[in-house]
């Protein structure tokens, strides 16, 4: 009997040791794996106007490149989620309330940025199946109308905020995360501005900003080695 109970707590022990290491790697794999796969989906991603006549006519001229870099930019997303619970993690260990605050807001965030991810992965399809561009205009306004993004726009804004909680969580002096930190920063402002001209350029050097930084989050996580506490 001790002998069956010995080797269920060396089990429990190993266990214990070896899940906060794997939770390590698998958030240093997501950090790097989604925004790899949302970079290389804006690298590619056709121009965007605010006005619907001329963003149908962009994607009706490349409506399978429109598509796909909305998948890859889906994609990306949902596999980030479990760097955004490490990234989240590391913003508890210096300032439990901040970080608690950044979980929060990022990983609802995903879910609107999903949905407009989802969206206009439909209006690709929508041409590329034969719709006339008069439907897929409509399509469009009724996207952009108060009743359906504005109801988004709080969780896309949220991402942002959770963003600078998890930043000032971890930009003090001396930290070792505090510059990837304030790179990602650099990177969620650019996107944001796309989101408000309509200019993709700056998402696409944001999304490779974000890349960096968290590919240095990565690496400086596995380097680390030690448990993140839940």
């Amino acid at each position: 009997m001790r002998a069956v109970v010995g080797i269920v707590v060396d089990k429990e022990a190993a266990l214990s040791d070896t899940s906060p290491r794997s939770r390590i790697i698998v958030g240093a794999t997501s950090l790097i794996v989604g925004p790899a796969l949302m970079s290389i989906g804006d690298l590619f991603h056709p121009a965007e106007s605010m006005d619907a006549s001329a963003q149908v006519a962009i994607v009706a001229a490349a409506p399978l490149r429109w598509y796909s870099a909305h998948l890859l930019l889906l994609i990306g997303m949902l596999l980030i989620v479990p760097g955004v619970l490490t990234l989240t993690r590391l913003a508890s260990e210096r300032r439990p309330v901040a970080g608690y605050i950044a979980r929060l807001l990022m990983l609802p965030s995903l879910a609107a940025f999903s949905a407009v991810m989802v969206f206009e992965m439909v209006l690709g399809r929508f041409l590329s199946k034969g719709a006339e561009v008069r439907s897929a205009i409509t399509l469009f306004e009724a996207f952009q109308s108060s009743e359906v993004f504005l109801v988004l726009v709080p969780g896309l804004l949220a991402f942002f905020v959770g963003t600078a909680f998890f930043v000032v969580s971890l930009a003090s002096r001396g930290d070792p995360f505090r510059w990837p930190a304030l790179t990602f920063a650099v990177g969620a402002a650019l996107i944001l501005i796309e989101i408000a001209s309509a200019q993709v350029l700056f998402s696409k050097v944001g999304n490779v900003v974000i890349f960096f930084a968290s590919t240095t989050f990565a690496w400086r996580l596995l380097r680390r080695g030690r448990p993140i506490a839940s």
